[in-house]
């Protein structure tokens, strides 16, 4: 959860907050007087062209290092010398700006004559007047264009001192020089208009995260609204949006209901038959592999590069007419070779006992639907799969060595099963979807509640009248029980989602973020999608409602929250200036969630040192892992100290815990956006962190 914030309201100097605010109210929502569009480069000369060729391709290749940007500095420097939107920010303006980038070296504006001079170099001039604070990682994704300036000020990953009128000049001459490399001006942020932030808490909740979300049109049939299986799914897309509901990346013309990350910045997607795809979503590229990419789910191994996709099959054997419908297991490599599978044909034979057990005869796609598995977790680990079998609400756990079905939990199974308040229930859960595994024992599931014989309600999907409900649940093999152990539901039946889909995924700190999908698609009614993050006491901290228009409706099957760095969160923090000594109490997630152990570096840097290295692993599914560090060689003369994490992907977390430049008293500050009404601008102080200097020594707590 974000660490506590403290809100100081000043009386004195109310202009000065006004101000400010008023300022960053601007740069979040001015319009350039000029477009950034690319600078005509026919008349350039031959090193100049090469030169941007050869910063175009180490930029879509990934290879850009600090050691390129002598090149970016001539190139930009012949940009800035021709321009004629630079010439015309630039006249009649004297000003230094330095790019505060890099602990080695930086780069800086020197603004006089009507010209721009661009250096670089260890030693930036004394008298600037404008600071502009950010990463190398930053600095390149902005010259791609995967980011604007502004973005990334808003996401927290760029700062900035000096007058905002001159700030936003400089924005714009950034612009133009990556728009020139680039050769074209992308504009990456986009709002559709029936996507509505209903909740927004942001003490409550990591705003720096991204949500990945298919969307798909779904048509309904005018005249008969609340008759199932009438409406008509068609175009989808995919889409990444960021907590104020801006589209942040996008793929058109994808029809896929599954998106599960493989590295930071490949999706695997499948889920709706066809082949599965993976989407680079920083370059756009899309590759087709030859593996299927099967139905409701699959997972990937990062150790083996396989994929598990669950896949339908039919049997022989017919009941009411129609063939069975069983499911299987299928483990393909990335050219499309099968080296495992485990087929319920002959490990999960048909009961008809327990397929009538509901008084309901399930079909689809023409048979008998004996299982209708929508979620499995691969245990790598201990190298069993939990599979999620919808129509009998029941868990099974295969040896994946043996095929072995080891036991099963759930509806007329033998474990025994208790709800929160510890009183026996005959089952947890009821159609339920996305069982992921967040723990020793413990699981995470989504319960539809369709077919519930508790609440005759249910028992009918036409008319159906239930709670779905985000469910946590332990599981203890040798006592053969299953226990609730946290659950959110609202009485609002807008939040109620019958039969198909539904998420639930345990965030980074503790969170629930989940999906209650819309009634259109399996019902034909105008219902929304509603996309909801749930602090552990039950608060809704964050929430995105997904309406339709007219008879056209979007349906979202699963959603996958992701950051574009590790995260770091420092739970105690102790620096002894006199003795030298530091300790640290900090926990770690990789930026993506995966059913895997995935490997990375922990270091910590004093000045431009390194005094601290070790491996560490980031743990499945977003469990924390904490870790202790304890110093005793830190020198009194120190100047900064950072915490860097590292993933496997050489994606890195930096986080300054301190620096000499800090002062008693001065604070980090934040000025929320102003809420202009009735001619009243309201700002308002945040401080983000509270240091003491007591005797000498400095204490940061997160």
């Amino acid at each position: 959860m974000k660490k506590k914030i403290k809100i100081l309201l000043f009386s004195i100097g109310s202009l000065i907050l006004i101000f400010i605010a008023g300022g960053l109210s601007f740069f979040l929502t001015i319009h350039f007087k000029y477009k950034p569009v690319p600078f005509n480069l026919d008349n350039a000369p031959v090193e100049i062209i090469d030169i941007k060729v050869d910063l175009f391709s180490k930029l879509e290749n990934n290879s850009f290092i600090w050691e390129n940007m002598d090149d970016f500095v001539i190139f930009s420097q012949y940009v800035a010398d021709h321009s004629p939107v630079i010439l015309e920010l630039v006249k009649d303006w004297d000003d230094v700006v330095w790019f505060n980038v890099s602990d080695e070296e930086d780069m800086w504006f020197i603004i006089e004559n009507d010209s721009l001079t661009v250096e670089i170099g260890p030693s930036p001039p004394d008298n600037y007047n404008i600071v502009i604070s950010l990463n190398f990682t930053t600095m390149v994704r902005i010259i791609k264009q995967e980011i604007t300036p502004r973005k990334a000020f808003q996401r927290g990953s760029l700062s900035f001192d000096g007058k905002f009128g001159d700030v936003l000049k400089v924005n714009q001459i950034v612009e133009t020089a990556a728009a020139t490399i680039m050769g074209t001006y992308v504009t990456p942020i986009e709002i559709t208009d029936n996507f509505v932030i209903s909740t927004d808490k942001r003490d409550l909740y990591w705003d720096t995260g991204l949500t990945l979300l298919p969307y798909i049109q779904i048509d309904l049939e005018p005249g008969q609204y609340g008759e199932p299986d009438l409406a008509t799914p068609s175009q989808g897309k995919v889409l990444i949006v960021n907590s104020r509901g801006e589209i942040v990346y996008e793929l058109e013309n994808s029809a896929h209901t599954v998106h599960k990350f493989i590295d930071s910045s490949i999706v695997a997607m499948g889920g709706q038959e066809g082949f599965l795809e993976l989407w680079n979503y920083k370059t756009g590229e899309v590759e087709t592999l030859n593996v299927p990419g099967g139905h409701h789910d699959f997972d990937y191994n990062p150790e083996t590069d396989t994929f598990i996709i669950l896949e339908y099959v039919y049997s022989s054997e017919s009941w009411d007419g129609a063939n069975i419908l069983y499911d299987k297991l299928t483990e393909y490599t990335r050219e499309g070779e099968i080296i495992w599978e485990w087929d319920a044909r002959t490990q999960y034979p048909f009961n008809a006992t327990r397929h009538t057990s509901l008084g309901l005869n399930l079909t689809s796609r023409g048979g008998a639907d004996w299982m209708h598995s929508n979620s499995f977790v691969w245990d790598k680990q201990d190298e069993v799969i939990y599979l999620n079998i919808r129509n009998l609400d029941t868990i099974a756990k295969i040896d994946y060595n043996t095929k072995d079905i080891l036991w099963e939990a759930g509806r007329l199974c033998n474990f025994t099963m208790y709800n929160q308040s510890e009183g026996l229930v005959d089952s947890l859960f009821h159609f339920p979807h996305n069982l992921e595994k967040i723990g020793k024992n413990r699981f995470i599931i989504f319960d539809n509640d369709l077919y519930n014989e508790t609440n005759p309600d249910t028992m009918t999907l036409k008319n159906s009248q239930g709670f779905s409900r985000f469910l946590e649940f332990e599981i203890n093999e040798e006592e053969e029980t299953m226990r609730e152990l946290w659950s959110w539901v609202t009485t609002n039946q807008t939040y109620y989602f019958p039969e198909s889909g539904g998420d639930a995924d345990r965030l980074p700190g503790g969170n629930t973020l989940g999906i209650f999908g819309n009634r259109a698609l399996v019902l034909n009614e105008k219902s929304p999608t509603i996309i909801t993050e749930i602090t552990t006491e039950g608060e809704i901290a964050w929430e995105l409602i997904i309406n339709g228009f007219n008879d056209t409706y979007f349906w979202v099957h699963l959603v996958e929250r992701f950051y574009e760095q590790p995260i770091i969160q420092i739970e105690d923090e102790m620096l002894d200036l006199e003795t030298g000594i530091l300790n640290l109490n900090l926990t770690t997630w990789n930026g993506y969630k995966i059913d895997d152990i995935t490997e990375g570096t922990l270091k910590v840097k004093v000045n431009k040192k390194i005094i601290y290295e070790r491996k560490i692993n980031f743990l499945p599914q977003w469990q924390p892992n904490n870790f202790q560090i304890s110093l005793s060689n830190i020198s009194n003369s120190v100047r900064k100290i950072q915490i860097i994490v590292e993933n496997q992907d050489g994606i890195q977390t930096i986080d300054e815990i301190y620096n000499s430049g800090w002062s008693k008293g001065k604070i980090a500050l934040t000025v929320t956006t102003p809420i202009i009404g009735s001619g009243i601008l309201v700002a308002i102080f945040i401080l983000e962190r509270k240091k003491k200097f007591i005797s000498g020594k400095l204490f940061h707590n997160k």
